[in-house]
């Protein structure tokens, strides 16, 4: 497409409802889909009290910059990292376990690696306390960067997946893969609200850590995926996000425009050394690096979708079905 007349067709899509893409196909649906589909529902109670420990966190920790990590990990680190382990169906404490890249969550016991930790099973926690993920435009990340792919196994019947612009190395077709560079968490501090007020000026990046950086709110979106065969998965370490069955949480780290830090605004994106991108909204003044969209249509059927914790203002969107805005910032 023409970059002059891509900006038009962006915009044009922010005042077009969710709806208008919906690909209603309940009604082509087996007996035993519907079945499945109304046992399907996500919030569980472990998965009800970890997001609860969330929004606790950051109610009382409203600025990462401001948390003495030693004494948290301490006094508060066991409790949060047991709580996730229940959300991926451990009894009790696990640990990840590096598998040639991609991570992977096992039960904890003594005779594992794990015991060899100074503070105690839980000081992975250490390692992800503030990290982010931003969208590579390659499908690839450097080194110092963990590659990390959300797979989503989008509608069957009639789907209506749409895409344009820039979307990274994100593929979109019939289903979708998010795919992450994880950056450090030394790295992540850097990015900071940007010093101008409004909306047009938020932006986000995937919540990889147990606390944003400085400077953002937290939200979840709960995002029902194909309930039939589902082929949802992931690749890399995806904490705190998880999925139960067909259902993603996915959780970012939303900076407002003009919002407060402790330290301080950021005039510029961060440079990482390789080609990025950013969640942004369309409004924003000045995209030049390019900007698009992804449109999941979501389950048709017993559809648990919504937002947590918070609002992604306009740089996401969707009721039963979801729309992401994403910004090339190098």
């Amino acid at each position: 497409m023409n970059k002059k007349l891509l900006p038009v067709v962006l915009c044009g899509l922010i005042a077009a409802p969710l709806s208008a893409w919906a690909e209603d196909s309940e009604k082509e649906s087996p007996p035993e889909e519907w079945e499945l589909a109304e046992r399907s529902d996500p919030m569980t109670e472990p998965v009800k009290k970890f997001l609860k420990v969330l929004e606790d966190l950051d109610r009382r920790y409203p600025d990462s910059a401001k948390i003495d990590v030693a004494r948290f990990m301490e006094t508060e680190g066991e409790a949060v990292a047991q709580a996730y382990c229940n959300v991926l169906g451990f009894d009790g404490p696990c640990v990840p376990e590096d598998r040639k890249g991609d991570e992977v969550f096992v039960a904890y016991s003594p005779e594992h690696s794990a015991a060899k930790r100074a503070l105690g099973w839980w000081d992975w926690l250490t390692m992800r306390f503030t990290n982010v993920g931003i969208i590579p435009h390659n499908n690839a990340c450097p080194a110092g960067y963990a590659w990390t792919e959300i797979r989503m196994d989008d509608e069957d019947r009639r789907n209506a997946n749409r895409r344009e612009g820039w979307i990274g190395a994100t593929v979109s077709n019939a289903n979708t893969s998010w795919r992450f560079c994880k950056v450090s968490t030394f790295k992540s501090m850097q990015y900071r609200p940007l010093p101008q007020a409004g909306n047009r000026y938020d932006y986000a990046v995937l919540n990889m850590g147990l606390f944003c950086p400085s400077g953002a709110r937290r939200y979840t979106r709960v995002q029902t995926n194909e309930v039939w065969n589902n082929q949802n998965g992931s690749y890399g370490g995806v904490f705190p996000n998880f999925r139960v069955y067909n259902t993603w949480f996915t959780l970012y780290c939303h900076f407002d425009g003009g919002a407060s830090s402790a330290l301080g605004h950021m005039t510029t994106f961060p440079q990482h050394g390789f080609a990025h991108g950013v969640f942004a909204p369309l409004s924003m003044p000045t995209h030049p690096l390019g900007a698009g969209y992804v449109h999941q249509d979501d389950e048709d059927l017993v559809n648990w979708n919504s937002w947590l914790l918070g609002s992604p203002d306009e740089i996401m969107g969707g009721g039963r079905n979801t729309l992401r805005y994403l910004m090339r910032v190098e």
